[in-house]
């Protein structure tokens, strides 16, 4: 299940930081997975991390799964180039996160919409909700939108640090939801083809929304 080759995405645990790294498998062995040094996803430099910290470890396969294990810092070892030794979890360690389980937050955020067999004119729209799933699509108030269709959804994550993550998203109309009184349609978009790392990112993004939501509450 767990591939070399493949990247894995590394949060440590414990940490007042929510940095998340990425990785590259390099081997599997026995009990032990050999891992390149991780860069932070955000500022790309490499961090060092003492033997015995512990992380929270995703992945994705071949079919798009994504699943989770904690993990600790074994050692490190130069082969071929420097790397590090993680544990290995058992199988019954690693936990599938079920598209239910992605987390959605509701947000404003502008996107760029172009069907993918060019049947009708590109539009310019809002994003609604977001999830690692999927999210949650402002329709105009003429359009011609249909359940089935297959979207290119251009979409921009204000994070934080000030940084904006630029995504182009493919993604499947479930159904068109139709709006209250002067409101407009809505639809629920599924992503159809995300690579990890754009997941990743929505990840992060929703987990900050939260975050920011949180401390909204505790000041009212």
């Amino acid at each position: 299940m767990i591939a070399v080759g493949e990247p894995l995405y590394l949060q440590p645990l414990f940490s007042d930081k929510k940095d998340k790294y990425r990785c590259k498998i390099c081997e599997v062995k026995d009990d032990r997975i050999y891992i390149d040094y991780p860069s932070n996803e955000t500022t790309n430099r490499t961090e060092y991390f003492f033997d015995g910290t512990q992380f929270k470890a995703s992945f994705v396969d071949k079919e798009k799964n994504v699943f989770t294990f904690r993990t600790e810092l074994l050692g490190r070892k130069i082969e071929k180039i420097p790397v590090l030794i993680i544990a290995s979890p058992k199988e019954e360690e690693i936990h599938k996160i079920q598209r239910r389980e992605y987390v959605r937050v509701e947000t404003l955020l502008d996107t760029a919409v172009r069907n993918m067999d060019d049947s009708y004119p590109p539009f310019n729209s809002v994003v609604l909700d977001l999830s690692a799933g999927g999210m949650l699509l402002s329709l105009p108030v003429k359009h011609s939108v249909s359940k089935g269709d297959m979207l290119e959804c251009l979409t921009v994550l204000p994070m934080q640090s000030g940084e904006k993550i630029y995504l182009d998203l493919q993604c499947k109309v479930l159904r068109i939801l139709d709006g209250h009184a002067k409101d407009r349609q809505r639809a629920p978009l599924q992503f159809e083809s995300i690579d990890p790392k754009s997941r990743q990112h929505i990840i992060r993004f929703c987990f900050e929304q939260q975050l920011l939501m949180k401390k909204r509450e505790t000041t009212i």
